[in-house]
């Protein structure tokens, strides 16, 4: 409407200009000619403009999972009329902005004319108004060079300039996404913008890879979306290897957890039937609430996400989504693998030899979960949900908690466990052997200790069980104890949970009763548990109940790490103790600085007062050194078998 509107302005002072010409001076009618033409110009410029914006506009929506799709999913706007509180929970929540369009809201990273290099690789960034542009190598071109129809004489990816489609996370990282040429296929783009450190790191760098394995080439459609967004269809094209993608919505919104909700919004648009449901007159049948399902049913509803699932029909999700929907049974259609049942899964053993590392990126060798955002396989392999009704809302709420860990009101502390476990609500110090109040009496602390790893950080798992010596021993799991008592062995703990609580001792080695079992997860044990233990160097409780003198060396030589994350974790550890607030280090720069970092940390800890050092189990000597030989001893029988965990 505005582009005629103009031409009628121009015509209606042309003719002013015509018919009152005769009563000005030339000059007059040479400034009114004048600003004519200028009008006429910003016409066509702001006409040409708004073509453009729209060009743009309708290219970026093809090159992009769409929103919107059939079998009743209408959206989360549908439901803020309603139900406004629920709504603004969820719209503050980190599952609302788990997948966004790439957008001046949505992006919080710097690309102010950035620019970065990856393997030799340059990588332009900027923003132009509210679009995110950056120019990288074709990710198309792997593909099209191998089809001898589009092959070209090139022997690497030229690069090209890519407006950003889609972004994942807001919590701790944010994921870019670049639309392919062909479809709405999105490729990741190889570096990710970590929130608390405000600054730019090479993807595979941020998880817990084996440095010498080949880059994965992520797909957002065929992987990310299942738990990135609402009601995905992955939709392939058949032989093309493109993909046209759409979803109910993008990001976890109402929908994922209470179901499609068109017949929903349709019957109670009319106010019959609204009264009849406030009186209690009629059972709600159009949507479900999570809440008012069993234990078991509710648990599956966050599950369909945050479990490790076996998909059945792999044909049939990859053309239509999957078919779980909340209150379904999630066993009928997306099972979760749980090696620790293996007998009871027959159609796994088929894939599983197929793909040998599987077990090992994913679980503890007795099948617990190691990986983040599978808190519902470690809730179905705990007795508190198998025996004792626990589900995953009895501590979580997903409209009244904060949205850092939606834990419902009072559910951070004790209160959660003593809602079933009532009988030691006053023997709590009789119970735990340790004062109330304390970080020991916690029960947390000790059921659910930290030996899930992702996101860069050591994560409480939800196989809520108790600290035993020999699952350590058998799995190579730490246990509470010693993730608390970083400065004590295997032996120690061992003794004072059989005096306790009556475990049986079990056999260990001369290492585990004379050297702190923290120092020898740190220097002899695999990358993942290198990982924990630098986390826990750095957990306040472990060092009040530890002590935080002796341990800048073990982190000192976890900054030398060959994995990433380890060296990441370990400096962030390591800037928590006095004197190394201010450390500078770069967990990406050459091995040769990392070397250079390593000394400089351990130089610093030399230099420092030594009357607060103590242990022989921490190989400190009576004069408060370090025992290097032991050190060098235990660092040289370090695992380092190829480790690469599932996040």
């Amino acid at each position: 409407m505005e582009w005629p509107l103009f031409i009628l302005l121009l015509a209606g002072a042309f003719a002013l200009v015509v018919l009152v010409g005769k009563r000005f001076p030339r000059w007059a009618k040479r400034g009114l000619a004048l600003a004519l033409l200028a009008t006429i110009a910003a016409a066509l410029a702001w006409n040409a403009d708004t073509h453009r914006r729209t060009r743009a506009s309708a290219e970026f929506a093809k090159s992009v999972p769409r929103e919107g799709r059939p079998g009743g999913y209408v959206s989360s706007d549908k439901c803020q009329a309603c139900h406004p509180g629920e709504y603004a929970s969820w719209h503050r929540s980190f599952h609302r902005t788990m997948t966004q369009y790439a957008s001046p809201v949505s992006i919080q990273a710097n690309f102010d004319s950035v620019e970065l290099e990856l393997h030799g690789e340059s990588y332009r960034l900027q923003r132009r108004g509210d679009e995110f542009w950056v120019e990288l190598p074709d990710p198309d071109w792997g593909r099209e060079v191998r089809n001898p129809l589009t092959a070209s004489a090139a022997t690497k990816p030229p690069p090209v300039w890519k407006r950003l489609g889609l972004l994942t996370g807001s919590h701790h990282m944010q994921v870019f996404w670049v639309p392919g040429r062909h479809g709405n296929t999105q490729h990741v783009f190889p570096f990710v913008w970590l929130l608390a450190d405000r600054r730019w790191a090479p993807l595979h760098d941020t998880f817990l890879r084996d440095p010498k394995l080949p880059p994965t080439l992520h797909v957002w459609n065929l992987n990310c979306l299942r738990c990135h967004s609402t009601g995905p269809q992955p939709r392939p094209e058949p032989g093309a290897g493109n993909f046209d993608t759409r979803t109910g919505e993008l990001g976890i919104a109402c929908e994922a957890c209470h179901g499609p909700a068109e017949d929903h919004v349709r019957v109670n648009q009319n106010p019959l039937h609204r009264v009849m449901l406030r009186l209690g007159a009629k059972a709600e049948s159009t949507i479900i609430n999570p809440a008012r399902l069993t234990a078991a049913r509710s648990s599956q509803v966050c599950g369909q996400c945050h479990g490790i699932k076996w998909i059945r029909n792999q044909p049939a999700f990859l053309r239509d989504g999957f078919s779980f929907r909340p209150g379904l049974d999630l066993d009928q259609s997306t099972p979760i693998i749980r090696p620790s049942r293996l007998e009871q899964q027959p159609w796994l053993h088929g894939p599983l030899k197929a793909q040998a590392n599987f077990l090992a990126e994913h679980y503890w060798s007795d099948g617990e979960v190691r990986v983040s955002g599978r808190e519902f396989n470690g809730l179905v392999d705990s007795a508190c949900h198998e025996k004792g009704g626990l589900g995953c809302v009895t501590c979580h709420s997903m409209h009244n908690s904060d949205p850092d860990d939606q834990l419902a009101r009072d559910m951070d502390g004790n209160l959660a466990c003593l809602q079933c476990h009532a009988q030691y609500r006053d023997k709590l110090t009789e119970h735990s052997h340790h004062a109330a109040g304390s970080t020991g009496s916690l029960c947390y602390n000790c059921h659910m200790p930290h030996t899930v790893y992702g996101l860069m950080k050591s994560i409480r798992t939800h196989k809520i069980a108790s600290p035993t010596v020999q699952s350590s021993l058998q799995t190579g799991r730490p246990n509470a104890c010693n993730l608390c008592h970083l400065d004590q062995t295997l032996a120690w703990t061992a003794t004072y949970l059989h005096e306790w609580y009556r475990q049986a001792l079990p056999q260990l080695t001369d290492e585990h009763q004379s050297t702190a079992a923290s120092v020898l997860w740190a220097l002899k044990g695999d990358a993942g548990q290198r990982a924990l233990i630098a986390w826990h160097m750095g957990w306040e409780p472990a060092k009040l109940a530890s002590g935080d003198a002796w341990l800048a060396p073990y982190l000192a030589q976890l900054l030398a790490d060959p994995y990433s994350t380890v060296r990441y974790i370990s400096h962030r550890s390591l800037r928590r103790l006095p004197d190394f607030t201010e450390f500078p280090y770069d967990f990406v720069a050459a091995e040769a600085d990392r070397e250079q970092a390593r000394l400089r940390a351990l130089n610093l800890w030399t230099a420092q007062e030594r009357t607060a050092r103590r242990g022989n189990q921490l190989l400190i000597a009576p004069d408060g050194t370090l025992r290097r030989e032991t050190f060098e001893r235990l660092l040289s029988q370090r695992d380092d078998h190829s480790m690469d965990l599932q996040e």
